[in-house]
């Protein structure tokens, strides 16, 4: 299998696993012939593991057990990433995609949960068959040569379009750290996009790199994410439909 990807040299440590299986895309950083191929999309995975902190900082006195699960989520997302980023290799760019629906799965079961879609023992049954559609799906798209990062742009619309159906039905719901994480998530991909296009591209800058700023964008975006998702009490949701529902518990402000 071919993907038109530069190939590491022959006696660097990730060559066999690479050549055997390359990752789908090449981001503009040079690959390095060390363990850690790309200094800056790797390093830069550690705003990730600041926000795991962060956010477990966050949730540790709450009662919803819900919330709780964004500290592993998060976690996995950047450490899956930093891994993927230092092999350049397709069997850890899969966990890495893993780690990008695992927070997503998560933020799409809590929509659907506001929805009155899925009662709260629905959640987790909803998040892995989530997971391990997309996680098969992945595969699928590389093996066929169909772009995989689709499947996040599909999944990101989803919890767009979700969040606007929201606000029809939701009351008194503050949208501010919403609105702040797009800001930052549209700011991270657009830094991406002119990496991957080689609009903005100095291959060997080990610092500053596009699809690096990216990783430290989006983990900004995230937090904002989750402090938005955090002003809900999912476990005082008492029916499917429980945003309609008067005895419902209100939102935490």
């Amino acid at each position: 299998m071919n993907y038109n990807v530069p190939m590491l040299e022959p006696h660097c440590p990730w060559y066999n696993i690479s050549k055997m299986a390359p990752p789908n895309v090449k981001w503009c950083e040079a690959s390095m012939c060390s363990i850690i191929t790309e200094p800056a999309n790797t390093w830069s995975n550690l705003a990730y593991l600041i926000l795991t902190i962060w956010v477990w900082r966050q949730t540790k006195n709450m009662e919803d057990k819900t919330l709780k699960s964004f500290v592993p989520a998060f976690f996995l997302m950047g450490l899956f990433s930093f891994v993927y980023h230092a092999s350049y290799n397709f069997f850890t760019q899969w966990f890495d995609f893993l780690g990008m629906f695992l927070m997503i799965g998560l933020f799409a079961a809590l929509n659907l949960r506001r929805m009155g879609k899925l009662k709260q023992t629905g959640i987790w049954p909803f998040y892995f068959a989530f997971n391990a559609l997309f996680g098969a799906l992945t595969i699928i798209f590389y093996l066929t040569y169909v772009p995989i990062q689709s499947i996040v742009l599909i999944q990101a619309l989803f919890l767009i379009f979700s969040e606007l159906r929201l606000r029809s039905l939701e009351k008194g719901t503050n949208y501010k750290y919403f609105y702040i994480s797009i800001v930052f998530i549209a700011s991270a991909a657009t830094f991406s996009v002119l990496d991957v296009t080689r609009t903005m591209c100095d291959p060997h800058n080990h610092f500053f790199q596009g699809h690096a700023t990216w990783h430290l964008l989006s983990a900004i975006s995230v937090a904002f994410a989750f402090k938005f998702y955090s002003q809900f009490n999912y476990e005082g949701m008492t029916n499917e439909n429980s945003l309609t529902d008067p005895n419902s518990s209100p939102p935490i402000t």
